[in-house]
């Protein structure tokens, strides 16, 4: 079965390669603020850039940590990567095993980092899904990032996410219980439903999946800052699309627990100015003039933060484009 799946993962990226050098992806818009890492930076400034949520600097330890977690990960990782040596010589160093490499790999890994911290997120995608499976994590962060904040055709958008959603639905078996692969299967429907409406949004079988999904990762992680924030925002994209009463009975969704999501991710991390976006738009969708004077101050906490990325220059610029729609 999983030499079966190594072909299809190898397929994919094989195909990936040639949709990827056919596409132009928007440029990280100009006028916002300029960011470039070295190594040294990055590795120096790591916390502070991720704020704690991005795991640990990818490093030839954490990589094999990583391996010894999940060795079906890496081996697959390693056929891929073998595979792709024959044909790209950036790789000819991965023809050995793996295990050789860890140091090289992570700094790589790394690499895909700082390009998506620089707002290069194509070729964050890319150089991640180049470097097999253990690199899905900063390249499919990366264009679920694209998907969310530069990319407005809404075709393009949803064709992005659900490619987000096949590759971590091809990888979940080698990783069941990899927080950030399922995490990321349960952002890519969360954000597709939400350009939805509210038949078809109800009708993919994503709403109960995606709440299930995020219920069981705060199971084990109460703390878990993504789950959580993704958790209040799908609370108020189901009260927003089906109705508060059909919400409540049908998927257990509730206002309240919107609120109280999104107000535990802010307790827990008050300086990531995506919380104050994603909370702010909730509570416009669904809670009326009162909602709107609150989402007003969120988002002029928001828009008032200096960023330490390309993607929170992104999020707070997001803030200060719906805060123009309330004045």
């Amino acid at each position: 079965m999983y030499r079966t799946l190594s072909v299809v993962l190898a397929t994919t990226l094989l195909c990936l390669t040639t949709i990827t050098q056919a596409e132009t992806w928007k440029t990280y818009p100009l006028e916002l603020a300029d960011f470039e890492f070295s190594d040294e930076s990055l590795t120096e400034r790591w916390q502070a850039l991720t704020l704690g949520l991005r795991g640990p600097l990818p490093t030839a330890e954490s990589v094999r940590k990583d391996a010894e977690r999940w060795p079906k990960v890496t081996a697959h990782t390693q056929e891929l990567l073998r595979e792709r040596a024959t044909h790209d010589e950036r790789f000819a160093y991965f023809t050995g095993d793996l295990e050789q490499h860890y140091d090289t790999y992570a700094q790589q890994l790394r690499q895909a980092w700082r390009l998506l911290l620089e707002g290069q997120f194509q070729q964050a995608r890319d150089l991640g899904l180049a470097l097999g499976p253990a690199g899905y994590f900063p390249g499919l962060y990366a264009q679920a990032l694209y998907a969310t904040l530069i990319e407005d055709d809404s075709e393009q958008r949803e064709a992005l996410l659900k490619e987000v959603i096949a590759l971590t639905d091809e990888i979940l078996p080698l990783a069941p219980d990899h927080p950030m692969i399922r995490f990321g299967n349960a952002y890519g429907k969360a954000r597709i439903m939400e350009d939805m409406s509210r038949g078809a949004a109800m009708s993919t079988g994503y709403t109960s999946e995606v709440k299930d999904q995020l219920e069981e990762l705060l199971k084990e992680d109460e703390n878990n800052i993504f789950a959580i924030s993704l958790l209040g925002g799908v609370h108020g994209g189901i009260v927003d699309k089906a109705g508060g009463l059909l919400a409540r009975m049908t998927f257990g969704a509730r206002e309240k627990y919107m609120v109280e999501y999104f107000d535990q991710a802010l307790s827990l991390n008050p300086q990531y100015p995506a919380l104050y976006y994603e909370y702010a738009r909730g509570l416009i969708n669904i809670s009326g003039r009162s909602g709107r004077r609150q989402a007003q101050e969120l988002l002029e906490t928001g828009a008032g933060m200096t960023p330490r990325s390309a993607e929170e220059a992104l999020q707070i610029q997001a803030c200060k484009e719906l805060l123009a729609t309330l004045n």
